[in-house]
């Protein structure tokens, strides 16, 4: 049986084009805000060979399955899974993984909306110089008066919304793309003179010695499991978004070479977020922390206390808003080429849809971070289940689900044995590591995250 294929909304222009639009998907926050400082806490270099080992090793494998069969198809993820099924034979409930996966993208989406709105607001507060020589004290309080003003908030998030629906509207093949391949540059531009700025201004001898020098006694189980998660993370699997890019991948091109370049480009992006910020927060000798903790007080109390800290501090924080722009706009593709492909929207109609589905759900979220908050459950608010659904239940499990149908329910003439990644025994070594080493990992990674979050 022929396999039966969606009309494609364009093809990229050139795999740089793929290149460009899938770096905006997976350097994210996670970067410059979790897999380093996590990395310098727990072993150093060795946290970072683990790390490299798994991102290779189980989740490559994963990522070039769903390049490949997103490529066969040329459809949205979720009509892509439903003909491949269909074509191999397999039950067309498979393409469930594939909905399911592209919800879990968009309250991810909502999740990181409400942290970039946050984002948005300290552009203008490090520019005006107002966390200049501030103390400690006076830069978490800032933080504390944000949090509690959800009309604050909800400006910064509107704005942030409104610009990500903009550039998911434009088209594929000549609006998306060339304001992809010239955003890249500039933000590698924009890394490489922070980097510059930590390395005359900060302790970057402290940075490089927690992030590349050997500490076996400071390395755990914990850390193995750690360093798993944060690998399946950096390519964003699980959600589809790199599916969604893939369906627009140019024919006759190496798609294997590509995603590694991409792992490449986000273990780059990576190791440079984690010397600039652990080189600046060290120089302040202050304890870093991770997340919001570091982004919204360490960071805006160092940038604050060093020359140019102001020019510095707002090139990093616009810097970290296009990030988030361009990760949350691969989040939306998914949903938006599906309503084009199946309902026949207007792109900038299904853009319109998919933001305002965002916007409600990160609404709930931002309102449920209020003192005394109906929207509070277990301790918790209803943006920190929000985060523990999608990254610990949703988006594992929907990765190991696909991994067992892209590995077992497939055809392998699917696949193909053109590119040479998959050619003779890469491609033997690729069906190993996809059937037998990436689901048990996967399944690790689900029950940890359940328990180390729940717990």
């Amino acid at each position: 049986m022929a396999l039966k294929k969606t009309k494609v909304q364009g093809i990229w222009s050139s795999r740089w084009t793929f290149l460009a639009a899938a770096t905006g998907l997976v350097v994210s926050l996670g970067n410059f805000w979790t897999t380093p400082q996590e990395a310098a806490a727990q072993g150093g270099a060795v946290y970072l060979l683990v790390y490299a080992g798994f991102l290779l090793l189980v989740m490559l494998p994963v990522a070039v399955a769903e390049l490949r069969i997103a490529m066969r198809a040329r459809a949205n993820p979720i009509h892509a899974v439903d003909q491949i099924a269909s074509f191999s034979g397999a039950s067309r409930h498979w393409s469930l993984v594939a909905q399911l996966s592209a919800v879990a993208a968009l309250l991810l989406a909502a999740n990181l909306s409400v942290v970039s709105s946050w984002l948005f607001w300290y552009i203008p507060k490090m520019s005006s110089g107002a966390m200049e020589a501030a103390s400690l004290d006076l830069v978490a309080a800032e933080f504390q008066q944000l949090l509690a003003s959800p009309e604050m908030q909800q400006q910064s998030l509107y704005g942030f919304l409104v610009l990500a629906i903009a550039l998911s509207s434009v088209s594929v093949k000549r609006g998306m793309a060339i304001v992809l391949r010239i955003l890249l540059p500039v933000l590698l531009l924009v890394m490489a003179g922070l980097l510059y700025f930590a390395y005359e201004l900060g302790d970057f001898g402290a940075a490089e010695r927690a992030l590349f020098t050997f500490r076996a006694t400071e390395f755990s189980w914990e850390a193995v499991l750690s360093a798993a998660q944060n690998a399946f993370f950096a390519l964003g699997l699980g959600s589809v978004a790199l599916m969604a890019y893939g369906a627009y991948f140019p024919s006759g091109r190496s798609a294997s070479r590509q995603l590694l370049a991409l792992a490449g480009i986000d273990t780059a992006a990576m190791l440079m977020g984690g010397l600039i910020i652990i080189a600046l927060v060290s120089d302040q000798h202050i304890v870093a922390g991770q997340g919001p903790a570091l982004m919204f007080v360490s960071l805006p109390y160092s940038f604050g206390n060093l020359v140019f800290g102001d020019i510095a501090g707002t090139a990093f924080y616009i810097l970290m808003s296009i990030l988030a722009i361009t990760t949350v706009v691969a989040l939306f593709e998914p949903v938006v080429a599906y309503l084009v492909e199946r309902w026949s929207l207007p792109r900038w109609l299904a853009a319109l849809v998919t933001g305002g589905k965002v916007l409600l759900v990160a609404e709930i979220a931002l309102l449920s971070l209020q003192p005394g908050s109906p929207l509070n459950w277990f301790s918790r608010s209803a943006m920190e289940w929000l985060d523990i659904v999608v990254a610990n239940v949703l988006m594992p499990m929907c990765a190991l689900c696909f991994v067992l149908f892209a590995g077992w329910r497939v055809p392998l003439s699917v696949y193909g044995v053109r590119d040479r990644w998959l050619e003779k025994g890469f491609f033997w070594l690729w069906l190993r590591m996809l059937r037998y080493i990436a689901p048990p990992v996967l399944l690790c990674l689900l029950c940890w995250g359940l328990y180390s979050r729940l717990t």
